[in-house]
């Protein structure tokens, strides 16, 4: 028996090996990068068809005598959001696999720069001899499977680039390889910078907390800072304790969807910093419990509230005491209360505040 029908016998006899071997693992890489709270985009995985296989051991230069010599029968390619993730996952894997060293390739280093798309980090591993002693694992013994990670952006190059149909350098037409090129640098320059802006925001937020005790009217009223306002500031707070009694409801966090809408109206009202929006806390604040109590009449029991309920009743305070039509409408033109709104929340608002004689 040829060495290549050997391997194709060897393969179909642990077939069913194989692919236990790619469920289980992927569902277990899952649960370490999860367990490490590191978000990436996927992890995807796959065991070589019997066509592919034939066609590695059969390649030009190739002399595989054992199956056990094919290192990516079971491949799994994990795929990140950021360009740091990459080496955190490899420390995860690092710490929780047996690592071949040897067969294991860094093409961040390896690879020509022009190739953005193809500098992911191969790893060929097998499982841990603590971890094969385990029931559901000791059929994996001695198999060695690679991992591949990659950002989302080299990831799609790749994908593109294959699409298009050049596996090398070589193949691409001289007069577009320098377009290619350039495509490859642009795109690992935006891996880059997302992984910039990202570090950025995580500076910014965490400021954001004292830059809004001390210097309120610095800090432009966005995504970030109404959460971090509405999450810490002590008025706000307290506000929203008051708000869940009267409402028989328990204080529940509050979605960034929600925080948008907030945003929306706060910010087509004029508001635009911090400042200005604790300036209509302290304008509204005296007047909203006892508008509640018109407003919602017999005594509620909702279960949840979010987090921030008041600054809905912030922003409707705000227009009773004003009481101006295009304020009215510009509210109105940023949240969602559905149909006929426009003339029952304005009138229900005017109502409410002649009965407690603001």
């Amino acid at each position: 028996m040829s060495n290549s029908d050997n391997i194709k016998t060897q393969f179909l006899s642990k077939l069913k090996i194989y692919n236990s071997l790619e469920q289980v693992t992927n569902g277990l890489l899952s649960t370490l990068i999860s367990n490490k709270s590191i978000e990436i985009h996927s992890i995807t995985s796959r065991v070589k068809s019997e066509s592919s296989l034939v066609g590695k051991i059969t390649r030009t230069g190739k002399n595989y005598k054992d199956l056990s010599e094919i290192t990516d029968v079971v491949g799994i390619r994990i795929t990140t959001y950021f360009s740091d993730h990459v080496d955190l996952i490899s420390e995860v894997i690092t710490n929780e696999f047996q690592v071949d060293k040897d067969n294991s390739i860094d093409k961040r280093q390896a690879i020509s720069p022009d190739r953005f798309g193809y500098m992911s980090l191969h790893m060929v591993v097998e499982h841990s001899t603590k971890r094969t002693k385990l029931p559901e694992y000791k059929t994996f013994k001695g198999i060695k499977f690679e991992i591949q990670i990659r950002t989302i952006l080299q990831h799609a190059w790749a994908e593109i680039e294959h699409d298009i149909g050049y596996k090398s350098k070589a193949q691409v037409p001289h007069a577009l390889r320098r377009r290619f090129s350039r495509l490859s640098g642009l795109l690992e320059l935006a891996d880059e910078e997302f992984f910039a802006i990202r570090n950025e925001i995580e500076g910014y937020k965490s400021s954001l907390e004292s830059n809004i005790t001390e210097n309120p009217s610095s800090v432009l009223l966005d995504l970030d800072s109404l959460e971090s306002f509405v999450n810490t500031n002590p008025d706000v707070i307290k506000l929203d304790k008051e708000l869940s009694q009267i409402f028989n409801a328990d204080l529940i966090e509050s979605s960034r969807d929600s925080f948008s809408s907030t945003l929306n109206y706060f910010n087509a009202l004029g508001v635009n910093t911090i400042e200005e929006l604790k300036a209509k806390y302290e304008q509204t604040t005296p007047y909203i419990p006892k508008f509640l109590e018109h407003w919602l009449g017999d005594a509620p029991n909702y279960g949840e509230i979010n987090k921030g309920i008041s600054l809905l009743y912030v922003a409707y305070v705000y227009l009773g005491i004003n009481d101006k039509p295009h304020l009215y409408n510009i509210f109105l033109a940023n949240v969602n209360f559905g149909e006929g709104a426009n003339i029952e929340i304005p009138e229900k608002i005017r109502e409410t505040m002649r009965n407690i004689s603001i």
